[in-house]
């Protein structure tokens, strides 16, 4: 139920602006939510340092959100460049010049500290509330991005001065070895404060950036919109599932991206996007995410035969919203999984041990997409428990062994597991509107004829509730 829109609608990819090309934003998001969707916007953690003017980055040095050099308290500067395919930039040019063309010189906010948290809220607030009311976004969630932290030049633009911190004795398999810690990344003798003022390296809290940044953005999404709303961020951390979903950065939309997502949403509760064939398998994923470089992947672009699969593929995904949504609420609720891999729950079977090319739904529905192009059949291993068909609900027969499955271009192989009781709703177009139609339950027994099930329900919106 949600559109997104990543960093085109900013002027020159600058947090907190709208592009002249975006004029009709507002508009069309408040014609998008008045038909029971959801809208979403990105925004990056760096912050440009080098426009005319641009009151983010001011305030943010009068609050002191940056991060710094510990030797001269200075801001360390990096550098975003310019998402736009084909452009060169000369750096021989003159600084005013680059400008036009990326953002040169960017500053990395410093999410631990209390008064960072505090300016954070308040420039999203201003995107929200804008005085001029033809660039307020009445946005629902944030989707945030670009915060390993990530950056387009090694440390800093003037480089980084703590040796043994950027390249210490035992260095890890990066993208290059030879350009130390700081590949892509800030410098890691950078200044942070914990909230409690305590002083630490950046080398200390790296892993921790994007973790940092998802509490605050949270707190002020919902302090603005006064509803649950959602953050779905690029980086994360133990325990960040408490406060954020989880998506896992652009891919290609190709083949060998298929058994990699499947590896990546079993780690964590991240749904992403795929080209034609792979959409048919995997469209059950509500995220198409469309890089500039790349055609566009999302359903409506496709033909009409392709359209009406996906079609019938998002209706059973709608169908079981009510289960999927109980889950979400247990993990939110319990630390639990979403998305699971079969050794989860048959640890024993020492079979379920290696296999990445199937998934769980939970304890009870059990996946097994495609994941080579033009097969129309996959190899599917069964635990040992009593599997019925999604379709038909009869009982397959199948335990303990791999069948052979037909799998043409329309169908995605879905079984529920004995013993578990599935809720489910009659789909509609909206979940606003679907949440309105008659529920009912799958009940699907074990070899003892038993099952049980639980229902999480509330009104999607309040914060709080149970």
């Amino acid at each position: 139920d949600v559109q997104y829109t990543d960093i085109d609608y900013m002027v020159r990819q600058v947090d907190f602006t709208i592009s002249e090309s975006f004029a009709g934003l507002p508009a069309l998001i408040d014609k998008i939510k008045a038909e029971g969707m959801r809208f979403i916007i990105i925004l990056d953690p760096a912050i440009s340092g080098n426009e005319t003017n641009y009151p983010p980055f001011t305030r943010g040095v009068e609050k002191d959100v940056f991060m710094k050099r510990p030797d001269t308290n200075e801001i360390l500067f990096s550098k975003v460049w310019s998402f736009l395919p084909n452009v060169q930039i000369n750096e021989s040019l003159p600084h005013e010049t680059q400008v036009e063309l990326y953002a040169a010189h960017a500053a990395f906010p410093d999410f631990f500290r209390n008064s960072t948290a505090e300016w954070w809220k308040t420039e999203i607030l201003e995107v929200y509330n804008n005085p001029d009311a033809s660039k307020s976004l009445k946005f629902d969630g944030l989707w945030i991005d670009m915060n390993e932290p990530a950056a387009f030049v090694n440390g800093a633009v003037d480089g980084c001065r703590n040796d043994l911190l950027n390249n210490p004795p035992y260095m890890p398999q990066l993208g290059s070895r030879s350009a130390g810690l700081s590949y892509k990344t800030p410098c890691m003798e950078a200044q942070q404060y914990l909230a409690d003022g305590t002083p630490v390296r950046h080398y200390d809290v790296h892993n921790l950036y994007g973790w940092s940044q998802i509490k605050p953005t949270l707190e002020a999404l919902q302090d603005i919109t006064k509803e649950r709303g959602i953050v779905v961020t690029r980086s994360t951390y133990p325990s960040s599932g408490k406060w954020s979903g989880h998506w896992l950065g652009d891919n290609t939309a190709a083949w060998d991206q298929m058994p990699k997502s499947i590896v990546g949403k079993c780690q964590e509760k991240g749904l992403h996007s795929w080209d034609h064939r792979i959409l048919s398998q995997a469209v059950q994923s509500s995220f198409f995410n469309n890089t500039l470089l790349f055609q566009r992947q999302d359903p409506a672009a496709w033909d009409d035969k392709f359209k009406n699969v996906a079609r019938d593929v998002l209706n059973i995904r709608y169908s079981l919203l009510p289960y999927l949504y109980t889950l979400l609420h247990d993990a939110h609720a319990h630390g639990s999984t979403v998305v699971r891999p079969l050794l989860h729950e048959f640890v024993e079977d020492r079979q379920t041990w290696d296999i990445d090319a199937q998934f769980l739904w939970g304890p009870a529905l059990l996946i097994s997409p495609v994941m080579t192009p033009n097969d129309r059949s996959v190899e599917a291993y069964f635990p040992n428990a009593r599997w019925y068909d999604y379709y038909t609900e009869a009982d397959t027969g199948f335990r303990g062994q791999v069948q052979n499955l037909s799998a043409p271009l329309e169908h995605i192989n879905l079984h529920i597991r004995g013993g578990h009781i599935l809720p489910w709703q009659r789909p509609a177009n909206t979940t606003v509107y679907s949440r309105k139609n008659a529920m009912g339950l799958t009940v699907a027994l074990d070899d003892a004829l038993f099952a049980e099930g639980h229902l999480y329900w509330d009104d999607g919106v309040r914060i709080g509730t149970f």
